[in-house]
């Protein structure tokens, strides 16, 4: 599986159910920016990176649905063609978290904005609720992915796993997102000729 934005969503489902009481934002460097709030049960996160991209080329990378996978801790992934602009990826996920181990499958729809950006809702997951959107604008020598969501953990999960999953994955994967999108600046797929 590429490296792109909406796959690995799973993590960032998991990353971000960050355990603050206040809001707190973090600048990894200058094109990174996160910023997570707790809302009554649950977490809304905010976040943007900044690429060399043209909106199209970035559009591209952020719907490409590849079903390799090939990321670490996606043991499968399966992509479904609901309709025109809607699509399902169902992925089983495994990871260690020090001597413990977990698994789950998560299901997500997203439904697509030419160009623009695209909306997700997990169907079956590792939170109660988790819904969100990626939005794209173009800017001076690139373009903002910009991507805001509400997750509502399960209380079952305990809060070591929830604060470990923020420590440790969703800042990295954000840096590795950004890098992922800066490597693919020189190429220009068929539909942005």
């Amino acid at each position: 599986m590429k490296l792109s934005a909406k796959l690995l969503l799973p993590w960032l489902l998991i990353g971000g159910c960050i355990w603050h009481s206040r809001s707190e934002a973090v600048s990894i460097d200058s094109a990174i920016a996160i910023q997570v709030s707790q809302v009554n049960n649950g977490f809304e996160v905010r976040a943007s990176y900044f690429a060399p991209l043209s909106q199209c080329q970035a559009y591209v990378l952020l719907t490409d649905f590849s079903e390799d996978s090939s990321t670490e801790g996606i043991k499968s992934s399966k992509v479904t063609h609901l309709s025109e602009n809607t699509v399902r990826v169902e992925q089983h996920i495994e990871d260690r978290i020090g001597f413990f181990s977990t698994q789950f499958d998560s299901v997500i729809d997203y439904t697509k904005y030419p160009m623009t950006g695209m909306d997700l809702r997990q169907v079956k997951g590792y939170l109660k609720e988790y819904r969100g959107s990626w939005r794209l604008a173009s800017n001076t020598g690139g373009t903002l992915f910009s991507y805001t969501a509400f997750l509502l953990p399960d209380s079952a999960i305990p809060m070591f796993v929830i604060e470990y999953f923020m420590n440790k994955r969703i800042q990295k994967q954000f840096e590795k997102m950004a890098q992922k999108a800066k490597s693919k600046s020189d190429y220009v797929p068929e539909q942005c000729k």
